[in-house]
């Protein structure tokens, strides 16, 4: 392997581990605002590429991953006598959604 792809990668698993603290932060300060630019910050990156970066390794924005995780079960999945199988949550919004399976 030549030295600069070499130090190409270790720059690149680098990044990875500082997003990995970046996603655990998220998910430790859940009822604080998300505050992008510090977290940015954090991996010393510029905001729209730090953001680039986070989606490239989560598949998500950070914004959309702090949504994602603030969904609320209300409801456990049940075998109702009807014959049909529901849960409910709560979405980050507040809205109640229902999912029923015939069974």
């Amino acid at each position: 392997m030549c030295l600069s792809l070499k130090a190409a990668a270790q720059n690149h698993l680098r990044e990875l581990v500082l997003l990995r603290r970046v996603r655990d932060r998220i998910d430790r300060e859940h009822a604080l605002p998300l505050d992008i630019e510090a977290l940015a910050t954090t991996v010393d990156l510029p905001v729209a590429l730090f953001v680039r970066r986070f989606r490239d390794a989560y598949g998500v924005t950070p914004h959309a991953y702090r949504q994602a995780g603030a969904a609320e079960v209300v409801q456990e999945p049940a075998d109702q006598p009807w014959g049909v199988r529901d849960c409910a949550f709560r979405d980050p919004a507040g809205n109640l959604v229902r999912i029923q399976q015939a069974r």
